[in-house]
């Protein structure tokens, strides 16, 4: 069996085969070191136990994720921003390689990383009235080179547009370009994520997996470019920065 009770950023459930990955690192589910950690951790538990059919991720209360902490950046010294982005990474990777279904029961705001969090799931519910987007220009911050891999799989053509305007749209947009698949209203939401999650586990499991790896083997690949390296170390030190670091400072202040 996976490991359960052992965690602190994140809640797990197991039922009939679906995992059930609830984000609740605090009151906006933020991604921090700790909480990405887990998260690799249990996807790759989840892996390697035959039990396991199919994973949902969704988010403790009312919102799916607000991203990336960002204390763990302005609080402790540079070294730690690069800690935190290898964590995203490794995160990010794990759960796109899942070679199970995988269903992200999008349950309020997801936002930044969040947002990328959802695009690294196979399907994608997103509850009536959530807003999702990847705005990580409007703080000043850029992306990861696998994170625009998994924005680009999932958008297709939409995605540079949706990167360059940096803004949350609501459900029905979502759906448009490829950020969700399906509203669904809150009372449902969490039923219907594991309906669908169990749907997909009745297909043949080593089709499903050879049908992921076959689609995704270009954006899993950026993971060893040493073109996408170079450009990560780039991104890496714009986030080190004064000027960065100034102002993911002023985002989390109160405004007025």
């Amino acid at each position: 069996m996976t490991p359960t009770g052992v965690f602190t950023r994140i809640e797990t459930t197991e039922s009939e085969g679906v995992a059930v990955l609830t984000l609740a690192s605090d009151k906006v589910n933020a991604l921090d070191v700790e909480t990405l950690g887990e998260i690799t951790a249990y996807v790759e538990a989840c892996g390697s136990d035959d039990s396991v059919r199919a994973l949902v991720v969704t988010g403790q209360g009312s919102i799916f994720s607000a991203g990336l902490n960002v204390g763990e950046v302005v609080d402790n010294d540079i070294d730690r921003t690069g800690v935190l982005l290898d964590a995203l990474n490794t995160a990010l990777i794990r759960l796109f390689a899942f070679p199970k279904p995988t269903v992200a029961a999008i349950n309020g705001p997801a936002i930044a990383g969040g947002c990328i969090v959802a695009c690294a799931c196979d399907k994608r519910l997103i509850v009536d009235g959530a807003r999702i987007g990847a705005t990580e220009l409007k703080v000043g911050v850029s992306f990861p080179v696998f994170a625009v891999e998994l924005l680009l799989h999932a958008c297709g053509a939409d995605a540079e547009q949706l990167m360059l305007d940096a803004a949350l749209v609501d459900a029905e947009e979502a759906c448009r370009r490829g950020l969700a698949h399906r509203v669904v209203g809150a009372e449902d939401l969490a039923t219907e994520a594991v309906a669908l999650a169990g749907t997909l586990a009745r297909l043949d499991p080593r089709a499903y997996a050879l049908a992921k790896a076959t689609t995704r083997r270009h954006a899993l690949a950026v993971a060893d470019d040493e073109a996408c390296r170079e450009i990560d170390r780039q991104v890496l030190a714009q986030w080190q920065d004064d000027t960065t670091r100034a102002s993911l400072d002023r985002l989390r202040k109160p405004k007025g």
